[in-house]
């Protein structure tokens, strides 16, 4: 009778001792170079989306040991316009990292710069940006004009050294006339002082 009755909780047995040794996957790695809020506090973060894939600024130890940073800004002030320069890299080589995200450098460079949304190029008596992804022999640094383009800053906080803003724009490749949107752009940095 004991055997049997062995017998019959054989099963409940194994089930327990089945769920006695599981044990709970290891958490995920967190995201290295998470997806920024739109936030005005110099926070010195970046984003945006590029074709609509997210697109945000990171760097690894091997780009830190050629010298990259992942963003770098500097506004030159003046009395009658400022002038805000913006350089972002992305160079992430451990597969862990770069599974959605393009390696490429990113250049803004705006002047004058003051609070407000403006269209691009607008009123800007300059307006270059520039989009280089690794795939790409000539970059993108053509503003296709037939689209809506623009820039707005909703922060300037020069006593703090704080810029931050949103923008979105599509680019052409000029060589081949190649187009690349970049939308839902978003910074909030600590500038440089010039």
């Amino acid at each position: 009778m004991k055997n049997k009755n062995f017998l019959l909780s054989l099963p409940l047995l194994t089930v327990l001792w089945l769920f006695a040794c599981h044990k709970d996957p290891p958490p995920p790695k967190p995201d290295r170079c998470p997806w920024p809020e739109i936030t005005t506090e110099g926070l010195n973060t970046f984003g945006c989306k590029i074709n609509g894939e997210e697109w945000v600024p990171c760097v690894d130890l091997n780009g830190l040991v050629v010298g990259l940073l992942p963003i770098n800004s500097r506004l030159t002030e003046s009395d009658s316009s400022n002038s805000f320069t913006i350089s972002l890299s992305r160079s992430v080589y451990d597969s862990t990292y770069s599974k959605t995200n393009a390696n490429a450098l990113m250049t803004i460079w705006l002047k004058p710069c003051a609070i407000g949304q403006f269209e691009i190029p607008g009123l800007f008596e300059i307006a270059r940006f520039g989009w280089y992804p690794k795939d790409s022999q000539y970059g993108y640094e053509n503003i296709d004009t037939l689209t809506l383009n623009f820039f707005r800053i909703s922060q300037l906080d020069t006593d703090k050294n704080i810029i931050s803003g949103q923008f979105q724009m599509t680019l052409i490749e000029e060589q081949t006339g190649r187009k690349v949107e970049i939308t839902d752009g978003r910074f909030d940095v600590k500038y440089h002082p010039q």
